[in-house]
């Protein structure tokens, strides 16, 4: 089955056609800076337009949709029904800039290509076995039940596809796939760490929005509640201000005026002290992330690292690690240099480590097609 892969940012459309019968990609590209002056299209609809009629001389049998959130309502791949798009509007305030132009697309398609099977592959669907002690805020009911006000974590279909390698990298060394705890840690623009036990995930550091947990590249994780009220109040700022802050300029861009780790870490190698600070401030969280998680979980079969900087940068690996020495993880320093997974993992340990710390590339537009699949072929 050949399966066209979208994925709707803000100003982005990604797509990829994959033949999951095969794992192999036919088409893959980018439609970027949508709605921009220069851009590649004026809007979406175009963008998607644009990108069926690439595809005109190939047959794919459905389309497979990344969607952002899915509230608590879709947990699961969702074909797309008239019933699935009007629900869908609802969650459009819990994902403001990336379900509305995704549920667009999705319309735009239904109402002209009416005879392509749509599926809808939800971010936060990995996230529905969360148990509420991990997805409840200390916040009152009412806010809970009428206003949605929990965690609901982002990233979870490249959580979920790798948790599901390291299992099967697990099992081979003879332990249990179904009671394996598993640390992923997401590293890329957006960053995000999820705890599992047996490919079930029990927590997550990404919340109601992709704004809380990790240091990332532009947006800031963790701080005190308070500080958009202090900023509100004080300063003055509007609440599109506070977000703009949060949200663009804050992060490793905030740090040290740089948002690609790449460049943080050659500025640190030539003595920039914001770039040394920044580094210092992300390798901190994601410790604290370790560490609770490895309390949450009782104990740590696997530390996984994945997505753009996970994968790809052997030093940020290297000074999450090696600190952990009492945790049990223990790094092969040569093997950790040279590392570059192309599909299957790669173990990083060392040979007296009790936690394997393995890389694993994630691919998103795999894991939605084999779903998408899976679903038309009601499997």
């Amino acid at each position: 089955m050949n399966v066209l892969v979208v994925n709707v940012g803000s100003t982005t459309l990604k797509y990829a056609c994959i033949d999951t019968q095969r794992r192999e990609r036919l088409t893959e590209g980018l439609i970027d800076r949508i709605g921009q002056d220069g851009g590649d299209a004026p809007d979406h609809m175009t963008a998607v337009q644009d990108a069926l009629q690439k595809h005109a001389d190939i047959e794919f049998t459905a389309i497979g949709h990344r969607v952002v959130q899915g509230g608590d309502r879709f947990t699961e791949p969702t074909r797309v029904t008239d019933q699935v798009r009007s629900d869908m509007v609802e969650l459009d305030p819990l994902a403001p800039l990336h379900n509305p132009p995704a549920r667009r697309v999705i319309d735009h398609i239904a109402t002209t290509s009416a005879s392509i099977p749509q599926v809808l592959v939800f971010d936060t669907a990995y996230f529905s076995t969360l148990p509420p002690v991990a997805y409840r805020y200390a916040v009152p009911d009412s806010v809970y039940v009428d206003h949605g006000v929990r965690k609901y974590g982002m990233h979870g279909t490249s959580h979920q596809y790798v948790t599901g390698l390291a299992l099967d990298h697990l099992a081979a060394q003879g332990i249990d796939r179904t009671s394996a705890k598993v640390i992923t840690l997401h590293l890329g623009g957006g960053a995000s760490a999820t705890a599992s036990i047996g490919g079930r995930a029990i927590d997550t550091s990404m919340g109601l929005t992709p704004l809380e947990g990790l240091v990332m590249a532009t947006r800031c994780g963790d701080i005190d509640p308070s500080v958009p009220i202090y900023l509100m109040r004080t300063a003055g700022w509007t609440v599109d201000q506070v977000e703009r802050v949060l949200i663009k300029e804050s992060g490793l861009l905030g740090l040290c005026g740089q948002a690609d780790m790449r460049r943080a870490l050659e500025a640190a190698t030539d003595d920039d002290e914001s770039a040394k600070l920044a580094i210092d401030i992300y390798v901190r969280r994601l410790h604290k992330y370790v560490g609770s998680y490895f309390a949450v979980l009782g104990g740590l079969d696997a530390l996984v690292f994945t997505a753009g900087i996970g994968e790809n940068s052997a030093e940020i690996r290297r000074r999450v690690v090696e600190p952990l020495h009492h945790l049990g993880l223990r790094m092969d320093l040569p093997v950790n240099a040279w590392a570059k997974p192309d599909v299957q993992p790669i173990d990083l340990s060392s040979d007296d480590a009790t936690v394997r710390t393995l890389v694993v590339p994630t691919d998103e537009e795999w894991a939605i097609a084999r779903q998408t699949a899976d679903l038309i072929d009601g499997r």
